[in-house]
C-alpha cells in the first residue's frame, strides 16, 4: 500500500493511469501512450531494478540514453517520465518498485476492468 500511496503523491497515475495499468496517449513516443506498468512494454523499458531507479531518479534509463534511436523517441515525445532525482528517497524507490511488481503480477480489479 505504501508503494501506492507514494505513486499518487508523485502523480504516477497523472501519465500511468488507475493503478499504472492505463494507456495514457503520447504522440510522437514510442508507441503513442505512455507505458502500463502490468504491459510487456514495461518489460522492454525497464530491464532490472537498477534501470527502475534510474527512470524515476532520472526520467529515462542510461541504456535508453545511449541508444540513438530510443533517445530520439524520449526527446520527441511530448510526456515525458519526470526526473525526480533526490526528491525521492530509496524508501520511496523501494516502495515504488515493490507496487510495480505486485501491478505487474495481480490481474487488474474489478474496479479498472478484468485481465483475462
Amino acid at each position: 500500500i505504501e508503494g501506492s500511496n507514494r505513486a499518487a503523491a508523485l502523480g504516477c497515475f497523472g501519465c500511468h493511469g488507475p493503478e499504472g495499468r492505463g494507456l495514457t496517449e503520447n504522440p510522437r513516443s514510442f508507441k503513442g501512450y505512455v507505458p502500463p506498468w502490468d504491459g510487456p512494454d514495461f518489460a522492454e523499458l525497464v530491464a532490472n531494478d537498477a534501470e527502475f531507479r534510474q527512470w524515476v531518479r532520472n526520467g529515462a534509463s542510461d541504456r535508453m540514453r545511449a541508444n540513438p534511436a530510443a533517445r530520439a523517441f524520449l526527446d520527441r515525445q511530448p510526456i515525458r517520465m519526470p526526473a525526480y532525482g533526490a526528491r525521492v528517497s530509496d524508501a520511496d524507490l523501494a516502495a515504488l518498485g515493490a507496487y510495480v511488481k505486485w501491478v505487474r503480477t495481480h490481474p487488474r480489479t474489478g474496479v479498472f476492468g478484468s485481465k483475462k
